[in-house]
Formats: C-alpha cells, sequence, structure tokens
C-alpha cells in the first residue's frame, strides 16, 4: 500500500516538474523579455525536460529527487526576494536575496557537485554517461549564473 502510494507521489513529482519546464519554455519564447542570460535559460529549461524525461524513464528516481529537491531550494528564496524587489520593500528583498545567494552556493555548488554526483556510480552504459554529460552541464549553468549573482551583490 504504501508503495503504491509513493510511487503515485514520484510519479506527481516529476509530472509537475515536467510540466513546469515545458511551460517554462514556452513562456521564455512568447511572453518573457529576453535578458542576457536568455540562451542559458533556455538550454537550461531545456536541459532540465531531457533531464527528468529521461530519468522517470529510465527509473532512477530517487537520486533525481534528491537532485530536484536540491535545485527547487534556492529557487523559493529568489522568487520570494523578487516579491519583495517588485512591492519596493528593499529589507525583505536584501535578506531574501541574501538567503537566495547562500542556498545557491550551498545546494548548487557544493552539495550538487561533491556529494550528488558522487552518488552516481559509474556503470558501463550510455545511459550514465548521458546524465553525466546533463548533469555537468547544469554545473556550468549554475557557475555561470554565479558570477551573475557576485555581479548583483557587488552593485
Amino acid at each position: 500500500m504504501f508503495i503504491s502510494y509513493f510511487r503515485a507521489g514520484v510519479k506527481l513529482i516529476y509530472m509537475c516538474q515536467c510540466g513546469f519546464y515545458i511551460y517554462s519554455i514556452a513562456f521564455f519564447l512568447i511572453w518573457e523579455t529576453q535578458r542576457k542570460d536568455f540562451v542559458v535559460m533556455m538550454s537550461h529549461h531545456i536541459v532540465t525536460v531531457i533531464l527528468i524525461s529521461f530519468s522517470y524513464i529510465s527509473s532512477t528516481n530517487f537520486i533525481w529527487i534528491v537532485i530536484l529537491a536540491l535545485h527547487d531550494a534556492s529557487d523559493v528564496f529568489m522568487e520570494a526576494a523578487k516579491l519583495f524587489k517588485y512591492s519596493w520593500k528593499e529589507l525583505g528583498d536584501s535578506i531574501l536575496f541574501s538567503c537566495f545567494a547562500g542556498s545557491w552556493l550551498v545546494l548548487r555548488l557544493f552539495f550538487f557537485p561533491f556529494w550528488v554526483l558522487k552518488l552516481l556510480e559509474p556503470y558501463d552504459t550510455i545511459l550514465y554517461y548521458f546524465f553525466n554529460t546533463i548533469l555537468l552541464t547544469l554545473l556550468l549553468f549554475h557557475i555561470y549564473w554565479l558570477v551573475l549573482i557576485c555581479s548583483i551583490i557587488r552593485t
């Protein structure tokens, strides 16, 4: 009984995440103002849809749920900081942006490359190399965005 509820929950997480990123691709193409990181953002969303889809199909769910959680945790702070910024509440914006930058550094540039990527055991299939290539691509995006975050902090 528990297993079937757990599998249903995992499926729901995958469907919501994949749906969000597919919608985001359309949103960025149609409505979003093109910023200087537009190409990286679009590439990130496309890579994420591919990653979510293939990890679901290959039934390697547990590690991917951890990866999704690590990435989504810092996004909460970013979106909350945007709410305060657009409401002209500078103190809340500054505090939440600091939380975002700190969580980005710890989760995406410490835990992700030095903990999560080490959990992926090498096995001699093309899928292993495919997933690692995608995950390393995401890591490069994280480093690029860290440079942008640092430039925001400096100003």
